[in-house]
């Protein structure tokens, strides 16, 4: 059954109308941040992914303004390292727009589930500049 939904996957795909893209397997990508519940939420879309049979990816938005201390460098190779061993694939992107990252990484491997923590800004923060998901 599996052989032949990617069968039907890639002939869909052949016939794409105006770049658009046929999904029929699921695709799970986590969003990886230097915040220490990354661990857990690769675990949950490990699983999601596996509970699917899909395949899995995590991305980190590198933000270019932003340089990362060596405690949060190793928790992100902690990070791509846990990734590989879930089957995963670890996408790491330069770019100082996180939401649009994200959609551009989304649209580009045909993600059909995002798994998001919980934001870790102030509730002020989230007010004056706007949330990840109401962008």
């Amino acid at each position: 059954m599996r052989e032949v939904a990617d069968t039907v996957e890639e002939e869909a795909n052949g016939l794409t109308l105006s770049g658009q893209a046929c999904n029929i397997h699921e695709r799970v990508l986590v969003c990886v941040s230097t915040y220490p519940n990354a661990v857990q939420l690769l675990r949950r879309g490990a699983r999601l992914a596996s509970y699917m049979n899909a395949p899995f990816y995590a991305v980190f938005v590198d933000q270019s303004d932003r340089f990362l201390t060596k405690v949060e460098t190793l928790h992100i190779e902690t990070c791509e390292k846990l990734c590989y061993e879930f089957e995963g694939q670890f996408l790491r992107v330069n770019n100082s727009d996180v939401p649009k990252a994200i959609a551009e990484v989304a649209e580009q491997n045909h993600i059909t589930q995002i798994v998001i923590g919980e934001s870790q800004q102030s509730r002020w923060k989230q007010i004056i500049k706007g949330s990840l998901l109401s962008d």
